[in-house]
């Protein structure tokens, strides 16, 4: 089963869902920033210090990816996790390794790699998404109920049709053709906007033909 990954549409939707999750947030940042500002400073700039030595090092571990094997990788990012633990960066160097792995059709290994980032209790949207992409590699693993466990953790409405999507996707290799029209059919009515629509009213036309 070939992997469909829309990354465009999941990473604006991690933008929205974030927006409308962290508003008071920033709001009240910005009012207790104004009266802390001096006092804050200081603490500021030594953890720009860290946060920018750690860009630099992600930017070795981008290099490795791309010159070196996924094993050798592996152990380089394992190191970085050591030193910084597994921040921002860490969390795309894991996910960019991932795709290696896939590009070697290693898929338990990407899913090892996937896993690695839900388990750092990233923040809502981004463990969503990747817990979407991990469904879809159970699916495509044929680990129908692991699929299942990561789509019910995914809760954010933005990721609706997505999330109907892959049921669909479940379903047709279940052979339940019935279930799996109407996911797609509900995936359609709620994704507007949704780069993958032409591939998922070709998935629902194969589904209506089979019937």
């Amino acid at each position: 089963m070939a992997l469909e990954e829309y990354d465009d549409y999941e990473q604006e939707q991690i933008i929205k869902d974030w927006l409308r999750q962290n508003w008071f947030t920033i709001f009240a940042g910005i009012a207790l920033g104004i009266g802390g500002l001096w006092g804050y400073a200081e603490w500021q700039n030594s953890q720009v210090a860290q946060s920018h030595e750690a860009a630099i090092e992600y930017q070795q571990l981008l290099t490795a990816l791309n010159d070196q094997s996924p094993d050798d990788a592996a152990k380089l990012i394992a190191r970085y996790d050591e030193q910084y633990g597994v921040n921002y960066y860490a969390m795309k160097a894991h996910m960019a390794l991932a795709d290696r792995w896939l590009a070697d059709n290693q898929i338990e290994q990407a899913i090892a790699e996937y896993q690695t980032v839900v388990n750092a209790k990233t923040n809502k949207p981004i463990a969503e998404l990747v817990r979407l992409r991990l469904a879809r590699l159970y699916v495509a693993n044929g680990n129908y109920e692991a699929a299942r466990e990561q789509l019910s953790m995914v809760q954010s409405s933005a990721y609706e049709t997505v999330v109907e999507e892959i049921k669909g996707d479940i379903f047709v290799a279940e052979d339940t053709l019935a279930k799996a029209q109407d996911a797609y059919q509900l995936a359609l009515l709620s994704g507007e906007g949704y780069s993958g629509k032409a591939l998922l009213e070709m998935k629902l036309a194969d589904v209506k033909v089979s019937e």
